[in-house]
């Protein structure tokens, strides 16, 4: 944590420095403001200011505020698929506008002063959540945003903050677990067997929960050839094996990286109170999980993470978990 507590200082000096010397001043100009901050850092982040200029939303962070932005910076928005500030320009309004406002929260948050806990729900400029954990690992206290790390921390603004993320989040669309189940295509066998099982109103409660959700090509591997077959099951049957891909908290794909120790292993248990085994897999700064039932030969890979709701979030994984060979 010391070296991020460091770049954010050099880089307030930096901004301070800039707007001091090189900017005219006046009675009613404002060069330390958000929207100044984001376009004279135009090496880090270009990608969120275009998209602030094509929505015309940067004009919000000339008012009195105060606001945090939450800015992906330019390698995040690369990886998330936009290899140019071009193909920013070229989204749909409505998608870019829909993502600067979920990264964008009303009033002045530094995010290092919320309690240490998982997952503290904050309310963005798009009404909707997002989720930050404030924990410590190791040695360095960690801030994470649905997921993501904040890489630097509280860089100030006349009328706000700033703090900069390495993915682009994404904007909650479903309000619930059981909305985002049956808007996924790759999942009609898994919402059958919700339904048949009985299960459905549970994924529209208040949760968390997080559900690890085989894939159709996953039922069909495991011995549901259709989804009439899932309908012919036994619901006590079905019952049991979805409890078991279901566990009663909100769990992010970093949020492992926080929970487990040298072994790169954590178990957890599930709502059938059997439980899995989570292996951490570090990809240098990008982590992925396995997860495996006793009955798994081999662990499931994860093929669509951090899918979130307001009532937790949704993996997608390649097998169906078992608790028996």
């Amino acid at each position: 944590m010391k070296k991020y507590i460091l770049f954010g200082m050099m880089t307030a000096l930096l901004f301070s420095c800039k707007k001091d010397d090189n900017q005219p001043s006046g009675p009613n100009k404002d060069n330390n403001n958000i929207l100044y901050v984001i376009q004279d850092n135009k090496f880090n982040f270009s990608f969120f200011n275009t998209a602030l200029t094509v929505t015309n939303y940067g004009n919000t962070f000339l008012g009195k505020g105060p606001y945090t932005v939450l800015i992906p910076d330019d390698n995040a928005f690369q990886k998330s698929g936009y290899n140019t500030t071009e193909d920013v320009a070229k989204e749909k309004g409505m998608v870019l506008t829909n993502l600067v406002k979920y990264h964008t929260l009303p009033g002045q948050w530094q995010l290092d002063k919320l309690p240490f806990r998982f997952n503290q729900p904050v309310v963005t400029a798009s009404g909707t959540s997002l989720f930050v954990t404030h924990w410590v690992h190791g040695e360095d206290t960690v801030i994470v945003v649905n997921g993501t790390r904040v890489t630097a921390l509280n860089l100030p603004a006349s009328n706000g903050l700033i703090q900069v993320i390495n993915t682009v989040l994404n904007p909650l669309v479903q309000d619930k677990l059981s909305d985002a189940i049956a808007a996924e295509p790759t999942l009609t066998y898994f919402n059958a067997a919700l339904q048949r099982a009985g299960l459905k109103e549970l994924l529209k409660g208040d949760g968390p929960l997080t559900v690890f959700a085989p894939s159709n090509a996953a039922f069909i591997a495991a011995g549901f050839p259709t989804t009439d077959s899932i309908v012919q099951t036994d619901p006590a049957i079905l019952k049991n094996i979805l409890q078991f891909h279901m566990m009663a908290t909100r769990r992010f794909v970093y949020d492992y990286v926080l929970i487990t120790d040298d072994s790169n292993q954590t178990r957890q248990n599930m709502l059938n109170s059997s439980s899995t085994t989570v292996n951490l897999q570090n990809y240098g700064n990008d982590y992925n999980i396995t997860i495996t039932g006793a009955g798994n030969l081999q662990p499931a890979q994860v093929l669509k993470s951090n899918v979130l709701t307001n009532n937790g979030v949704l993996h997608i994984i390649d097998q169906v978990l078992t608790e028996n060979l």
